[in-house]
């Protein structure tokens, strides 16, 4: 036989690379059959992952497996969380930071609004756009303290107010302004959502003058409703709330 004829022969018996044509011809089962498997079986992370329970090293040396460590419960940090679910404590927090205030100071305010039954939110607004939290702060025309309040409108609250310095004193300066301010809130009830919005001008320009305003169908507002209510200085959040809040037990039990 010639070397073109043996040549000839094997070129039947094998393929490329010197591979055997009856294997080529099984690559494409082997192939469906590699897919059937992979798709049948666990994949491969969880087929070699290590055995679940205590580790190898451990179980050997016989030493427990680590336990989560359980809080431990203490009558503090129980106080603790009450003390942050207590809705004075979280708003007095978020005045504190809005403001720049102490938190003595911004529990003056909340107390003294809650105790007249003005929202408190609505408390801090005022005395911010009034005094900026001055105690001290005096006006013109005589207007003094935390809501600069004017001594004929605290005599005519209080008759028994009858000195400046009694007039500076924060709990009752707070306590005069925010009863006058629910007060003129109230005085607007009829006027809907617009409520808050009248009472607080009325509170600046006196009622009077917004009652003469809306008899001439006319907007009472002068801007001041807008810097009390509005974002600007109040953490870039304008008032959503309904301005007054409910009065204490004994206050409302009293009249």
């Amino acid at each position: 036989m010639t070397d073109t004829a043996r040549s000839s022969g094997s070129s039947k018996k094998y393929g490329l690379a010197g591979i055997p044509r009856w294997m080529l011809a099984l690559l494409p089962l082997i192939l469906i059959a590699g897919i059937a498997l992979a798709r049948s079986t666990a994949g491969v992370s969880r087929a070699f992952a290590p055995a679940a329970g205590v580790p190898d090293s451990l179980r050997e040396l016989r030493v427990a497996a680590p336990r989560t460590p359980r809080l431990v419960k203490t009558p503090y940090l129980e106080r603790v969380v009450e003390k942050k679910a207590d809705p004075r404590e979280i708003l007095c927090d978020q005045m504190v930071a809005r403001y720049n205030i102490t938190n003595t100071m911004a529990r003056m305010v909340y107390d003294a609004a809650a105790e007249v039954g003005l929202d408190p939110e609505l408390g801090f607004r005022l005395v911010r756009v009034e005094s900026v939290f001055d105690p001290g702060a005096v006006g013109q025309g005589g207007a003094a303290g935390l809501v600069q309040m004017m001594p004929g409108t605290a005599r005519s609250i209080n008759p028994e107010i009858d000195t400046s310095r009694e007039l500076m004193d924060p709990n009752t300066n707070m306590r005069l302004g925010f009863g006058y301010l629910r007060e003129m809130i109230e005085r607007y009830d009829k006027y809907g959502n617009d409520a808050v919005r009248l009472g607080v001008i009325a509170y600046n320009r006196g009622e009077i003058a917004v009652d003469r305003a809306l008899k001439r169908g006319k907007d009472p507002e002068n801007g001041y409703g807008a810097r009390v209510l509005g974002p600007r200085a109040h953490g870039g959040r304008s008032y959503q709330g309904k301005g007054v809040g409910p009065l204490p037990a004994d206050s409302a039990a009293s009249k």
